[in-house]
């Protein structure tokens, strides 16, 4: 393997030495140079060619410039969204005559590229860019003259090789009477070809769902599954282009992944590109939808769909706890003791009751809203991803659980609460009674509003405030029904300890989602000992539960009280603080990690002279190749043979321009990132190859440098 690298790195160099870049201007008053420092290294891999739509330009006219990037067999440049890694091209232009101005670029259709699980959008073989050029009115007649420099990425499948030289155009400014002479028409029209099209036709909205983007585009002339949509923006995942649609009622429907802890700002920061099945692609710009189009997506969705009917279950349910049930009868019989014979007057008792229940569960619904609002804007983005998210929600599911099967009570003096409201008269006092009854379910209510609290801070707004509604018509329609009916009171069955079973055999229906999100935080925390302590962790939680619920009832003395509850609550802060630091650890937990420390020439010629051996990691955030390198380092048995021989880890980071990092680069022969190597005294440096196969690489690299 050693011997073949070695064939393959002499035949690369003698390749790259004999090349040289090429960047030229074609059809018009334009030139482009190469440095003349330039490393002999940059193989002519990729050339950059500029042409005008027009030779002369009157004063306020306008004319384009087409950037031609053309790229040998097997490499690649970036679209404007490059995705996990990479760079687009850039030009900064430092001498811009006055009244020139440049519009918003215009992008040819890039193409899905992935290497080792690290996904982009690129160029190959050809790729186009269109920048509109507008002159003033008032610009003088003669010859105007631009320069700046020039930037992009030329990447194969083992590296990337980041390119710059300057440019410089010109272009005669008529007077404004005249006309603009076209040129290169013939380039112009085999590069429209490669753009997306303006289809005003189509129709495209766009909102949050959950961490994700639902993206509906309408009125497409053909659809299809094999439709793909690149994003423009970065806060999407690069997968996304892998997504394939759903079709519903002549719509293509995206499901769209965000890039961790991103949320959706406005809808148009969902544009892109559509690529269709026959090749065609068009840009699509999307709007908000109306509130009708959302219930429409959601009613289509069975999961929302069975959410709604579980939440209207739990209001129901709820009406069967024994905080509530023993006040249900009493209600009614106090409407009817207010209305007397009149049945109307009775019913509508009713119905202003199950409207302070609406009215109480939407503004616990809005002041989630503004809650969940306030989460976006700290980056939650991705609560079920989210460990400290994850873990609350199997807090709230199990503590009350453990209320529900009688460990505890919520709410005690409840029912002597709900007596209070039979009290009350008039339309108001039935209305206000509905927003005391929600209070007082409010202790039996919390164990069903827990999941739909965990909903409300992850589906959108009218989502959200949907399941709450449920969640109030449940509990409002006993009062409703039996008020239009009193005389169905006499099938009630009676208070009794049945009730008790039945509260204690809900329990289960929160168990069971606690042990979900228990299966879900183990996968998010990778160090075994971690997930030990919080499973531990549950445990205190039922034992301060249990405490509380045995030493702070009314029935014991105050002194009792006090401390029982002191205790519960010590034990139930403790152990939240102590889980909060496994799932946010300070430092890393368990073995030792790796330590890197930035790379200078000076640390590294320190770190030498100590009789130290030296690894440095030429890397950089656009290289695709380094991204897949550095998953390597997490292997614990490459942590432990590093960490034991004393290794010294460096990273020279090449993300933004760094003349040092790349004279040491070209110290080695190399201009492009990955590139690593083990360094030490008296020794000769030994160079990994570009791909990293696995971890056995860099272990082989290291037993080569330590041996005598």
């Amino acid at each position: 393997m050693k011997k073949c690298f070695a064939v393959w790195a002499a035949v690369a160099a003698v390749f790259v030495c004999a090349s040289a870049q090429e960047v030229s201007f074609g059809g018009g008053a334009f030139s482009i140079g190469v440095p003349a420092t330039q490393e002999k290294t940059q193989a002519s891999t990729t050339s950059v060619e500029f042409f005008p739509s027009a030779s002369s330009v009157p004063a306020g006219g306008e004319f384009r410039l087409l950037v031609k990037m053309s790229m040998q067999p097997h490499w690649h440049v970036y679209w404007k969204n490059p995705g996990e890694a990479g760079m687009p091209l850039s030009i900064e232009w430092t001498n811009v005559p006055a009244g020139v101005s440049f519009g918003e670029w215009r992008w040819a259709t890039p193409k899905f590229y992935e290497l080792a699980g690290i996904a982009g959008y690129v160029y190959e073989n050809v790729g186009y860019v269109e920048i509109p050029v507008k002159l003033a009115s008032n610009v003088p007649a003669g010859t105007l003259n631009l320069a700046g420099t020039a930037s992009w990425l030329a990447c194969d499948d083992n590296g990337c090789y980041p390119r710059d030289a300057e440019i410089s155009a010109t272009v005669n400014a008529l007077p404004a009477a005249e006309k603009s002479i076209p040129a290169n028409a013939a380039i112009f029209s085999a590069a429209e070809k490669t753009f997306p099209r303006n289809d005003f036709s189509i129709t495209a909205t766009a909102f949050a769902e959950a961490g994700k983007v639902r993206l509906s585009i309408a009125h497409l002339k053909e659809i299809s599954t094999a439709a793909r949509f690149f994003p423009e923006n970065e806060k999407f995942a690069p997968a996304s282009a892998r997504v394939v649609p759903e079709i519903r009622d002549g719509a293509l429907i995206f499901l769209l992944p965000l890039n961790e802890g991103e949320t959706l700002g406005v809808p148009a920061e969902a544009s892109g590109v559509l690529v269709l099945g026959d090749g065609a692609s068009c840009e699509i710009v999307p709007a908000a939808p109306e509130l009708s189009a959302a219930a429409t997506a959601f009613e289509l969705d069975f999961g929302f769909f069975g959410l709604l009917l579980l939440a209207l279950a739990g209001g129901l349910i709820l009406n069967l706890m024994p905080c509530v049930f023993p006040v249900l009868g009493l209600k009614i019989m106090h409407f009817v003791g207010k209305a007397g014979t009149d049945k109307k007057k009775i019913a509508r008792h009713g119905f202003v009751f199950g409207a302070g229940v609406l009215v109480s569960f939407w503004l616990l619904a809005g002041a989630l809203m503004i809650l969940r609002s306030g989460g976006e804007q700290l980056g939650w983005g991705f609560q079920l991803q989210e460990p400290a998210f994850v873990y609350g929600m199997i807090l709230l599911l199990f503590i009350f659980g453990l209320s529900m099967s009688g460990v505890f009570e919520f709410g005690v003096g409840a029912t002597s609460v709900g007596g209070s409201l039979t009290e009350k008269s008039g339309y108001g006092g039935s209305f206000f009674s509905g927003v005391l009854a929600v209070i007082v379910a409010t202790p039996c209510a919390a164990p069903f509003l827990a999941p739909a609290l965990g909903s409300a801070l992850t589906l959108p707004a009218f989502p959200s405030f949907a399941l709450f509604t449920a969640i109030a018509i449940g509990l409002a329609a006993p009062y409703v029904i039996l008020s239009c009916a009193p005389s169905l009171l006499k099938f009630l069955p009676k208070p009794g300890a049945w009730m008790e079973t039945f509260k204690q055999a809900m329990a289960f229906l929160l168990y069971a989602p606690a042990l979900y999100f228990v299966w879900v935080l183990m996968g998010q925390i990778d160090d075994e000992f971690a997930q030990r302590d919080l499973l531990i962790s549950l445990s205190v939680v039922a034992l301060a539960c249990w405490i509380y619920g045995r030493w702070a009832v009314v029935w014991r003395p105050r002194r009792v009280r006090f401390f029982g509850t002191i205790v519960a609550l010590g034990l139930l802060a403790g152990t939240i603080f102590y889980s909060w630091g496994l799932i946010h650890p300070t430092q890393d937990a368990g073995t030792p990690k790796l330590n890197w420390s930035a790379w200078t020439p000076e640390a590294q010629a320190s770190a030498l002279a100590e009789g130290k051996t030296v690894y440095v990691d030429f890397t950089a955030r656009w290289c695709t190749t380094c991204q897949v390198n550095k998953r390597v380092y997490s292997n614990e048995e490459l942590e432990k043979k590093l960490l034991v021989a004393g290794v010294v880890l460096m990273r020279a980071d090449w993300t933004n321009k760094n003349q040092t990092i790349t004279e040491e680069l070209a110290k080695y022969g190399r201009a492009a990132v990955p590139f690593n190597v083990f360094l030490k005294k008296g020794k000769e440096p030994v160079v990994l190859g570009e791909l990293f196969s696995g971890p056995g690489v860099v272990e082989e690299g290291l037993d080569e440098i330590e041996a005598e």
